[in-house]
């Protein structure tokens, strides 16, 4: 047992995990941008055929998501890449299990469904692998203050809700939606709520400036870019009811993530107390 082997208070992430999540910001731009600007090259290789909503949603969500690639790459270190490694695991893993569950969905005669399941059943496992990494280290950054504290457990219980709603009661959750969602799709979005959970009950432990940074952009992508996909997508069809309780329901969830991520940024700015440090591995 080691017990002077001082573990540095905000180590780098390994080259593996840096490296993947490269891959991941090349794809997510690819994929998300093509998907919400309606680009042919990207729709036409879909690996399962895309309705115009659906399409834009796709796109806004990954976009939303590169913005935290973007920093996991861009930073390199425990802080923020512990709590964005999470939303990985979780992102990842959902979609995985629901597409093996729907594998009618697919086409594997045509490579881009093969392409789909490598690409997130490797990015899972790696996930996965790299989060048991630190287990012996205390994480870095100082504990919130007790409003945020209460913040982050609602944004976390809600979001939970939510997404286990979309989970197990997809057809009463699509009823929600400015859109129709048939069940594939109303279990897939679960991950819109999942992911922020698992991303608020990181906070509540420990977080870095930095953290707050990644995660209040990446929630502020994550509440804006599906509004502007639904606006695209409905400029041409006029479909979208957007007085109808539903609708004003639907799009005050995703303005209020984007408020609470507009706090998380400034509250990186307000100046933290002593940071919690990590203690030796044993």
């Amino acid at each position: 047992m080691r017990t002077n082997d001082a573990v540095p208070i905000n180590p780098p992430i390994t080259p593996l995990l840096r490296s993947v999540t490269a891959l991941e910001v090349a794809v997510l731009t690819i994929a998300g941008l093509g998907l919400l600007l309606d680009v042919a090259a990207v729709t036409g290789v879909w690996p399962w055929p895309l309705k115009p909503f659906n399409q834009r949603f796709l796109g806004a969500l990954y976009s939303a998501a590169l913005v935290a690639a973007v920093w996991q790459v861009a930073i390199g270190r425990w802080a923020p890449a512990r709590s964005i490694t999470w939303m990985i695991l979780v992102f990842t893993a959902v979609v995985t299990a629901l597409s093996f569950l729907h594998l009618s969905r697919f086409d594997f005669a045509s490579p881009p469904a093969w392409i789909w399941f490598v690409l997130y059943v490797g990015v899972c496992v790696n996930a996965g692998l790299h989060l048991l990494w630190p287990r012996g280290q205390t994480p870095v950054g100082q504990r919130p203050s007790q409003r945020w504290q209460l913040v982050l457990a609602m944004q976390a219980a809600a979001c939970f809700a939510l997404g286990l709603a979309h989970l197990f009661k997809p057809e009463m959750s699509a009823r929600y939606w400015p859109w129709p969602l048939d069940t594939f799709h109303a279990q897939l979005y679960s991950v819109v709520f999942l992911t922020p959970a698992v991303a608020a009950w990181c906070l509540r432990r420990a977080a870095t400036p930095a953290d707050w940074r990644a995660q209040g952009s990446t929630q502020i992508a994550w509440g804006l870019l599906p509004l502007v996909g639904l606006l695209l997508a409905d400029a041409g069809v006029r479909r979208v009811d957007w007085s109808a309780p539903p609708t004003l329901a639907w799009t005050g969830v995703f303005a209020l993530l984007a408020v609470i991520g507009l706090a998380m940024w400034h509250n990186a700015d307000e100046g933290p107390a002593a940071p919690r440090t990590s203690g030796p591995r044993t």
